[in-house]
């Protein structure tokens, strides 16, 4: 699968045409525009949804981030499994605008900034990427980037909410530009330099969103085809792993100076995601179900399914040398969304880096019927994307019954008052502006950590009780956990005031609170 090539310029990898010709120059920079073009107008794809409400997992985050300093849980007082660079990078989101609530929710316009820059910056990245693996081929550069534009801007993929996903693209993506560039030409302090920024940037991935281990996969079997080809390799892979390490022990110290343990975050990035695994195999409701057919559709109506397919058999039958490390990382990528078992759609923005990079393995050949089917895919899979951002956009933002509920914990509690949302939806806490005794803001982690709610008992009946106790449903008795122990001190301890369709808030009660009939 490898080429054989000097001890000088050895390299698994299509070298970029060289020499000074004004019409390669003068080629070079139009496809630069190029790529800069689709990378702006996927960034601006953003802008309609500046002030959209944001979603569980992002109100969650930001709250999660902006207490984030020594305190009695994981991050702070609260609990997530996810890695540290994810929770600064919604720090940063933090700085770049105001956080506000509004009767449809949280509103942060500085998150969707980042969003946007993540989006740009995939899409710049993914030309880059293009370039390298199949250089001087201008329609393969322009399906590619069109491509990648289409796809982190589709609502089919989770857009525009702000996920560790969409997070860990460019990353994904700038690891791979350096490792394919540090596995050509003669070993040197560049060369050296671009295999450990392939390591960090890889590592970084992995701490945005810990399954994002693509550019280790990928560097991995390259690697290993490439032996003994490629001059000094194991120095490259060593330097690699070097970067990788450092990338790895600055985010540890930086989370430990911030109060958080290695232990801690192994317990929560990798055990606690077996343990959610066997609960949600064991006994997840219909919803998740549903949800895997839905993500199953939406794989299919935005064009990834049919584009996948074409681009793997174009791999396959035009025998790239990077073909075996690009299906490698390709079927992880894979692996890694249908083993995350919640099925939301943001987990297909997974398979971006593979997509892209399969399309521009495949190359673009219009004489072959391969390509005509390829760029036929990635068109049906632009138009997929256009159509629904458009439908998207217009639709004004609605209220929800969560919106409704966090109104009204703003207009009737006060401002020490505690909340705890039995369970998930943090973004009810984040808009109403009160903070949570509870470390769960998320649904999973209570069914794993908390299943028989021995610690939400203790945190009702201690001397933090919250005031207000939101619950979904009737009962804190659902799929995965067994409440009533909790449940009967709640009826005990707590009147119901109000409910909104499923959602029903209960206060404590005292010598001042009458029952609403």
């Amino acid at each position: 699968m490898t080429t054989p090539v000097s001890d000088r310029t050895a390299t698994p990898v299509p070298e970029r045409p060289g020499g000074g010709d004004a019409r390669v120059t003068g080629r070079g920079r139009t496809d630069t525009v190029i790529v800069l073009l689709a990378a702006l107008v996927a960034a601006a794809a953003w802008l309609p949804f500046l002030d959209r409400p944001l979603t569980a997992d992002e109100s969650g985050f930001l709250m999660v981030a902006e207490q984030w300093q020594p305190g009695r849980s994981l991050y702070g007082d609260y609990w997530v499994d996810r890695p540290p660079l994810l929770l600064w990078l919604f720090t940063i989101a933090g700085y770049l605008g105001s956080v506000e609530a509004t009767t449809s929710g949280l509103v942060a316009p500085g998150l969707k900034v980042l969003g946007a820059v993540a989006g740009g910056l995939s899409v710049a990245l993914t030309g880059v990427l293009a370039s390298l693996v199949s250089p001087g081929s201008r329609p393969t550069l322009l399906t590619t980037v069109v491509l990648a534009a289409a796809l982190v801007s589709s609502p089919l993929l989770g857009m525009p909410a702000v996920n560790g996903e969409l997070l860990a693209v460019p990353l994904v993506l700038l690891g791979l530009v350096c490792a394919v560039t540090a596995m050509r030409g003669p070993w040197g302090w560049r060369t050296a330099v671009l295999a450990a920024a392939a390591g960090a940037s890889g590592m970084a991935a992995a701490l945005v969103k810990q399954n994002f281990i693509d550019v280790f996969v990928f560097t991995a079997v390259l690697v290993a085809i490439s032996h003994p080809h490629v001059p000094r390799l194991w120095a490259r892979a060593a330097t690699f792993a070097g970067g990788a390490a450092a990338s790895l022990g600055a985010a540890v110290a930086g989370a430990g100076a911030q109060g958080t343990s290695v232990p801690e975050l192994w317990d929560a990035v990798v055990v606690f995601r077996t343990h959610a695994a066997d609960l949600i195999e064991a006994s997840a409701s219909s919803a998740t179900a549903a949800r895997g057919v839905q993500l199953v559709t939406a794989s299919l109506g935005s064009g990834v399914a049919v584009v996948l397919v074409i681009a793997v058999a174009a791999v396959v039958a035009r025998r790239s040398p990077l073909a075996l490390p690009v299906l490698a990382m390709t079927a992880w990528e894979l692996v890694a969304i249908a083993a995350g078992g919640s099925y939301w759609l943001h987990y297909l923005t997974g398979i971006v880096p593979g997509l892209v990079l399969l399309v521009a393995t495949a190359g673009f050949d219009p004489a072959r019927r391969s390509g005509l089917a390829l760029r036929s895919a990635v068109a049906y899979a632009v138009v997929a994307a256009l159509v629904v951002w458009t439908l998207v956009a217009l639709a004004p933002p609605q209220q929800t019954p969560e919106s409704r509920v966090s109104t009204y914990l703003r207009e009737h509690a006060h401002p020490s008052d505690g909340v705890v949302v039995g369970f998930g939806h943090p973004e009810i806490i984040a808009a109403s502006g009160l903070d949570s005794p509870y470390e769960n803001l998320w649904s999973l982690p209570a069914r794993v950590r908390d299943p028989h709610l021995t610690h939400l008992h203790s945190v009702l009946a201690g001397g933090s009780a919250p005031r207000w106790v939101v619950v979904d449903g009737d009962s804190l008795d659902t799929w995965g956990l067994d409440g009533d122990h909790a449940q009967q001190y709640l009826r005990r301890h707590y009147v119901e005031r109000v409910s909104y369709d499923d959602w029903h808030i209960w206060q404590r009660r005292s010598t001042s609170v009458t029952v609403r009939r």
